[in-house]
């Protein structure tokens, strides 16, 4: 975080979240009603997102398009979308959903929380009367207040299956940030440094690249999930049981041949 401003903003922001949770995870009973908030979050993302083309062209008769207005070039731009996708898919049973889901949830709060925690933009302009920093900050909080409801309605559970949708959502981001820098090189622009594959985002830290934080973020998220389960599952449902009893069954097949 840059400055008390700042620090007030996420604060604030994780408190009025935390007691709407509340509130809706009390009073909000019907699945229907649950998807239309969640849908809200995720148009009202969008919009905000979009917003600061209308207040730049109603406040100097010209409108400025940014680059992540065209394209998605980080994480959090990819994530907007998801949870755009994941609120409005109809089929909430297949296993797509579930993959995109988990992706989801995990990218795209860690994505989030740091795109508050450490606002590029707001870092180079620290000055919240500036629209296009506030809308930043506003989108990054709607955006986790919306995956957050997946979890608070029972949509989104941890599991340590999860982790096979991080991994595809890591492959996503991937394969995205290469045609972004792809589309850009083949008309001779310069490129941006989407997904963080130009340029380190952290330059001090070296050690700390795209490749680096995917992988990290899978075994953290493996090693979360293996915890939950053994706390909050009964021992015939967590993952390290379901193993075992899979090993123990091709144990026996080979002994019986």
């Amino acid at each position: 975080m840059s400055d008390l401003t700042h620090i007030l903003y996420t604060l604030i922001s994780l408190t009025i979240s935390f007691i709407f949770l509340m509130i809706i995870k009390k009073k909000v009973k019907e699945d229907k009603t649950k998807w239309l908030i969640i849908k809200i979050f995720a148009v009202t993302t969008v919009a905000l997102h979009y917003s600061s083309i209308y207040v730049s062209f109603f406040e100097t008769g010209n409108a400025i398009v940014e680059n992540t207005m065209l394209l998605p070039i980080y994480p959090c731009n990819v994530m907007m979308w998801l949870l755009l996708i994941v609120a409005f898919m109809k089929n909430k049973s297949s296993k797509l959903f579930k993959v995109l889901l988990d992706a989801l949830f995990y990218i795209g709060l860690g994505g989030g929380l740091i795109g508050i925690v450490f606002n590029e933009n707001y870092m180079n302009n620290p000055n919240l009367l500036d629209y296009d920093i506030l809308k930043g900050l506003l989108s990054h909080s709607t955006m986790i207040l919306g995956i957050l409801c997946l979890f608070v309605f029972d949509f989104m559970r941890i599991r340590v299956k999860n982790v096979i949708g991080v991994i595809i959502g890591f492959i996503i981001l991937l394969i995205d940030g290469i045609f972004v820098i792809s589309i850009f090189n083949a008309f001779n622009l310069d490129a941006p440094n989407a997904m963080y594959l130009l340029e380190l985002p952290f330059p001090k830290y070296p050690f700390i690249n795209t490749f680096t934080i995917g992988i990290s973020s899978i075994i953290i998220c493996f090693i979360i999930t293996l915890i939950y389960e053994q706390i909050k599952l009964p021992k015939s449902e967590r993952w390290i049981t379901l193993v075992k009893e899979h090993f123990d069954n091709l144990k026996s097949k080979t002994s019986i041949k």
